[in-house]
């Protein structure tokens, strides 16, 4: 996948319109910060059997700063697995977050980049 299929490059564009890289910056930490937590919170709760509330908090937080900072499929995913977790169904959750995962190491990756961009 390239890496303009994981962020798109538009959405970093405008956060620095908006706030320039001090912005830009800011949001990158927050959420490299923040989602991993919220991905491992969600992980425990399905293997302990499926805190599906926590599972949907989750999902749903992540699904907008992921479209913030234009990682498009963790955040379709991440609504996705909102939907889900809300109806109670476990071991679709459980697949879903699989892919959620997958797909956030791969933006985590470019993102991480980004920053490594700006902060220089």
């Amino acid at each position: 996948m390239d890496t303009h299929e994981i962020v798109d490059q538009a959405a970093l564009d405008r956060l620095v319109e908006w706030g320039g890289h001090k912005l830009l910056r800011e949001m990158l930490r927050l959420f490299l910060e923040n989602s991993r937590v919220r991905l491992d919170a969600m992980r425990d709760a399905l293997d302990a059997g499926g805190d599906l509330d926590e599972v949907h908090r989750g999902a749903h937080s992540l699904k907008s700063s992921a479209a913030n900072l234009g990682a498009m499929r963790v955040s379709a995913l991440a609504g996705r697995l909102e939907e889900v977790a809300e109806a109670g169904d476990h071991d679709q959750s459980a697949g879903l977050f699989g892919e959620l995962a997958a797909a956030y190491g791969a933006a985590e990756v470019r993102l991480q980049t980004v920053l490594e961009e700006v902060e220089a």
